[in-house]
């Protein structure tokens, strides 16, 4: 070691030691000093970014009984997806889901359809892919008190290699929304939008790079 060297980590040694002789709060004002105090990072960067690319969202409702009970569910929370994208420029032109539903009446196999083919069906860059498997509006039929869930799993295909590019080490992403003590309605179609609203949100974010202080989180679904 040279000698300006030995001199630096001589000194180092000696600041240490005087610190930590002066008490834990001399110490932790040498680590504040030197370090800086932790800040948490305002911007949320995209788990996986869409670059301008052309999306087509495809919900499917997994539970019969979810879909008997709000049979546009699919509908509207892709559509809420999409619009969130749309407005974020995260991504590129969004299949309108009037046309997804048209395939969905007109096409004799499309429930068949891989989400590839789906894609393919409408040149689309990439499927954002949606298994719903859980929405409710309260926690039991007998209640009269509405407090949402609903959880998805989530992925995102490329038509063209028929492969999931998105999450890489996982079949899907499991993504879940529970309306907060403050937006428990005795009002069954409020809760809906609400809850809809508050997951369609949670799911777009995913691929988008925002500011927490320009786009806070939806105060009523966590």
């Amino acid at each position: 070691m040279n000698r300006p060297a030995q001199c630096l980590a001589l000194w180092a040694l000696l600041t240490l030691a005087a610190a930590c002789g002066a008490g834990c709060d001399a110490f932790a004002y040498l680590l504040v000093k030197t370090v800086g105090p932790f800040v948490p990072e305002d911007e949320h960067k995209a788990e996986y970014g869409l670059s301008g690319r052309s999306v087509v969202v495809l919900a499917d409702l997994k539970d019969p009984l979810v879909a008997s009970e709000f049979p546009r569910l699919a509908m509207v929370l892709a559509d809420e997806i999409g619009k969130f994208l749309a407005e974020q420029k995260a991504c590129g032109p969004v299949v309108s889901q009037h046309s997804v539903e048209a395939a969905r009446r007109t096409e004799r196999d499309f429930e068949r359809w891989s989400v590839a083919q789906v894609g393919t069906y409408f040149n689309t860059d990439l499927v954002l892919h949606l298994e719903l498997f859980e929405f409710r509006t309260r926690d039991n039929p007998n209640s009269n008190v509405y407090r949402g869930y609903a959880e998805a799993a989530v992925r995102i295909v490329d038509p063209e290699t028929n492969e999931q590019v998105w999450p890489v080490l996982a079949a899907a992403r499991i993504v879940t929304a529970e309306a907060l003590p403050d937006a428990v309605t005795d009002e069954p179609g409020r809760q809906e939008k609400i809850l809809i609203e508050g997951f369609a949100e949670k799911i777009a974010r995913h691929f988008c790079t925002y500011k927490l202080s320009e786009m806070p989180l939806r105060p009523k679904v966590k």
